[in-house]
This record gives structure tokens, sequence and C-alpha cells, in this order.
């Protein structure tokens, strides 16, 4: 049995308001979660360009460098 199917067959075993909390707090849920995507949408690629190269070369350079330091 998958963990929706529990839930599922659980739900059928609540009250009319148990099951109106429950809603109450997935629908809360849901809003949170469109609220945070919705505000890291405003920022994907605000950093573009940044470094006058691609990211990750970036990245690779720096470690190449750490690693001569060692």
């Amino acid at each position: 049995m998958t963990k929706v199917q529990a839930l599922l067959e659980e739900l059928d075993h609540l009250n009319s308001d148990e099951l109106e909390l429950v809603l109450s707090e997935i629908m809360r849920k849901i809003d949170r979660r469109k609220r945070i995507l919705s505000i890291l949408d405003d920022y994907v690629g605000k950093g573009k360009g940044v470094w006058g190269m691609d990211a990750q070369e970036y990245v690779n350079r720096l470690r190449e460098k750490d690693r001569f330091l060692r």
C-alpha cells in the first residue's frame, strides 16, 4: 500500500470537522508552496552575465585554484 493509499483510507475514518481541518491544512501548504515558487521565479536568471563566463566554468576555475593552494 502506498502512502497516498494509506492516507486516503485514513480519511474515510474522519468526521466532517476533521476533514475540514485536513483540507484547510492542505490548502495552506499548497498556497505556501505557490508563493515560494513565485518568489523564486522572480530571481531565476538574475545572475546571468555576472562573471562574464559560464557559471560552471567559473566554479571549475575556483576549484582548480583551491587545489593548487593546498
